[in-house]
């Protein structure tokens, strides 16, 4: 079979096997440069019991689940340091996964209003005593931190946690945040 003096089984075959080198190509680019090293820094962090590395529409999204951390402030700032020494400029989305119950949940909820509050008036204070007493009320010890970049959640029920991690960015720089 031809088409204009083209074969067009050849053709196709060598299409096909030239997309499956560039494939491989990748393939072995992405598993060797980024996700060989990430693993190998995840596993070597105490903090981190386990993770999982992902990449989709060229973000690199690194779950993790913590072991029972003392500071997530600094926990989430090493691993991100971490990440970034393997990853360069490579855009990345760190996202802490953990084992919330309903409690925690409802203590978080309630929270937020605190939080975002806080973020625009700047009464940090007043809103660690307020999440404090309020997580007390329900069951829940509270644990907050802030950085220049990051709010930082850390909720404990029994054997259970929440982690959250709230950027301050938005709050610092409103034209950033489309306001």
């Amino acid at each position: 079979m031809q088409w204009y003096g083209w074969r067009i089984p050849v053709v196709l075959a060598a299409l096909l096997v030239g997309l499956s080198f560039f494939f491989a190509v990748q393939w072995l680019y992405n598993r060797y440069n980024y996700q060989e090293p990430l693993s190998r820094v995840l596993e070597a962090d105490g903090a981190v019991q386990t993770f999982s590395i992902e990449k989709q529409d060229g973000v690199f999204i690194i779950a993790v689940r913590l072991k029972d951390t003392v500071d997530l402030g600094e926990t989430y700032r090493r691993l991100k340091k971490s990440i970034q020494g393997v990853l360069g400029r490579h855009p990345f989305t760190l996202e802490l996964k953990d084992n919330r119950d309903q409690e925690l949940k409802k203590a978080f909820y309630y929270s937020q209003f605190a939080l975002y509050e806080a973020q625009i008036r700047g009464n940090y204070r007043e809103m660690v005593r307020y999440i404090e007493d309020r997580a007390a009320s329900v069951g829940v010890e509270a644990v907050i931190s802030l950085d220049d970049e990051n709010i930082y959640v850390h909720m404990k029920h029994r054997d259970r946690h929440l982690y959250a991690v709230i950027p301050r960015r938005a709050a610092l720089k409103p034209e950033a945040a489309g306001v």
